[in-house]
C-alpha cells in the first residue's frame, strides 16, 4: 500500500479509540499509523505502523524523526485525545494539513479565547489569568468567581468557585501544591445560570450545533455535571443561549480564521437568555453524545471528524443534516470515591428497562483522584415527554448499584 495514505492516530496511556479510527481508516482505504508512548502498545497490533514518541517530554522533530525513519508521509491526523490536540495542530501545520491553522492552538488556552471573544465583542465577562502561584488576588475586583486551569482541564478538572478574597487565595494555594506553581490559571466571574452543551462542525459557513444539550441538575459544590443531560433543550431562555452560543462560536472562529473539525463546547445562560461560553472543546463529545448525535442527525460526529481531517469530504452532508424531534436524555453515573470498582450492575440490565436504547460502562475502572469527573456508566434514554424521562431515570437509578474494591 502506498504511503501516501497514511493517517497519524494519536493515543495516550492506551485511550483515543485507536481500534475504531483504524477500523474507519481502513474502509477508506487508508493505512492507520499508531503514535503513542508505549513501545509495548495493547492498540498496537490494530494499526499498520507504530511510532514511539514521549509526549511529556518529546517535541515535534522527535515525531518527524520517527516518521521518516519509518517510511511514513502523513496525509492526516486524527486524535481524540484531549492532551494531544497541541500536538495534532502543530503536526498538522508541520505537514500542511487540514486542522492545522496556527491559530487553532488559541482553542486551548481558557484565557487567549476569552481574550478574542472580548476583542470581537462577543463577551464582556470579566475574567483574569496568569500561573497559579503568582495570581493576583487583588486584581478580582467582583465575586463569585471560578478558578480552573486554563488548558487541558477536561473532565471539570479541579474546578473550584470562591465567594471572596480568602476563599480563592486558599483555591489558588490547593492548585498549586496538587499541580505545578507554573499552571496557568483562569478566574472569571460565576455565572449564575443553567449549563448547556452544543456539538457539530465548523464549517466554512460558520459553526453548526447540530445537537444541543440543558444540563438539568448540577453539582455545585464539585462544579460537575449531575442529573439529565436532555436535548433538544427543553427551556426556551436554554434554546435561546444556545442559538446565540453557536453564532458567537462563528464569529469567534471566523477571526482566527479556522475552518474545520467538530467542537465540543460548553456554556452558561441566565434567566433572561444571555450566554457566556464556558469552555470550547476541539473535539467531539464524549460518551454517550456520539450515538445520540447519530440517533438524532444521522451523523457520526467521530467518522464527520475523521474525514474532515482528510479534506472536508464530510462539509456537503453536514450542511444539511438536521436533528429529528426525538426527545432523548444522557443519565450519567458517577464514582464519589477513590478506589476500583468491584462490581456493578450490568449494562444489559439497564439496557432491558423500557425506555433505555444505548449505554455503556466501564469495567474495572479505578479512581485516582475525586478532582475529576468520574464517571464510568452512562444509559440513554427516550420518552415522550420531559416528565416521561425523569420516570425512566427513576426505574434505571433504582436498578443501578456498584460496590468499590
Amino acid at each position: 500500500m502506498s504511503h501516501s495514505r497514511d493517517v497519524l492516530v494519536f493515543s495516550k496511556r492506551f485511550v483515543g479509540g485507536v481500534r475504531t479510527l483504524a477500523t474507519m481508516l481502513r474502509e477508506l482505504d487508508l493505512r492507520p499509523v499508531l503514535v503513542s508512548a508505549d513501545p509495548e502498545d495493547i492498540n498496537r497490533d490494530a494499526c499498520d505502523v507504530h511510532l514511539v514518541v514521549d509526549w511529556d517530554c518529546g517535541e515535534l522533530g522527535d515525531l518527524v524523526r520517527a516518521a521518516d525513519e519509518a517510511g511514513v508521509r502523513p496525509t492526516a491526523v486524527v486524535n481524540l485525545v484531549d492532551p494531544l490536540i497541541g500536538w495534532q495542530i502543530r503536526t498538522a501545520h508541520h505537514y500542511g494539513l487540514p486542522g492545522g491553522e496556527p491559530n487553532r492552538e488559541v482553542l486551548l488556552s481558557k484565557t487567549r479565547v476569552r481574550e478574542e471573544m472580548t476583542r470581537l465583542g462577543l463577551s464582556t465577562l470579566p475574567f483574569a489569568g496568569g500561573p497559579v502561584a503568582k495570581f493576583d488576588v487583588a486584581a478580582v475586583a467582583e465575586y463569585p468567581v471560578i478558578v480552573k486551569p486554563a488548558r487541558d482541564s477536561g473532565g471539570s478538572r479541579l474546578v473550584r468557585r470562591a465567594d471572596g478574597p480568602e476563599q480563592l487565595a486558599e483555591h489558588l494555594r490547593e492548585i498549586a501544591e496538587k499541580t505545578s506553581p507554573d499552571l496557568e490559571v483562569i478566574v472569571e466571574r460565576h455565572i449564575d445560570g443553567t449549563e448547556f452543551s452544543v456539538d457539530g462542525p465548523l464549517l466554512e459557513t460558520g459553526f453548526r450545533g447540530l445537537f444541543s444539550v440543558e444540563k438539568s441538575q448540577h453539582d455545585e459544590l464539585r462544579h460537575h455535571d449531575a442529573g439529565l443531560r436532555i436535548s433538544p433543550p427543553p427551556s426556551a431562555h436554554v434554546r435561546r443561549g444556545a442559538e446565540q452560543l453557536t453564532a458567537d462560536i462563528s464569529a469567534l472562529c471566523a477571526g482566527l480564521g479556522i475552518v474545520g473539525g467538530w467542537l465540543h463546547v460548553e456554556g452558561r445562560v441566565t434567566a433572561d437568555g444571555r450566554a457566556e461560553l464556558v469552555e470550547i472543546n476541539p473535539r467531539p463529545g464524549g460518551g454517550l453524545y456520539r450515538p445520540a448525535t447519530l440517533r438524532t442527525c444521522g451523523i457520526d460526529s467521530v467518522q464527520a471528524s475523521v474525514q474532515m481531517s482528510l479534506g472536508g469530504a464530510a462539509a456537503e452532508e453536514l450542511a444539511v443534516a438536521t436533528r429529528n424531534d426525538e426527545l432523548l436524555a444522557l443519565l450519567p453515573f458517577e464514582i464519589d470515591q477513590v478506589g476500583r470498582v468491584a462490581r456493578a450492575t450490568p449494562l444489559d440490565e439497564l439496557k432491558a428497562i423500557p425506555g433505555v436504547v444505548d449505554g455503556y460502562q466501564f469495567d474495572g475502572m479505578e479512581v485516582q483522584t475525586l478532582d475529576q469527573e468520574n464517571f464510568f456508566t452512562e444509559a440513554l434514554i427516550t420518552a415522550e415527554t420531559v416528565e416521561g424521562l425523569i420516570e425512566v431515570a427513576d426505574r434505571v437509578r433504582a436498578a443501578f448499584h456498584y460496590e468499590m474494591a
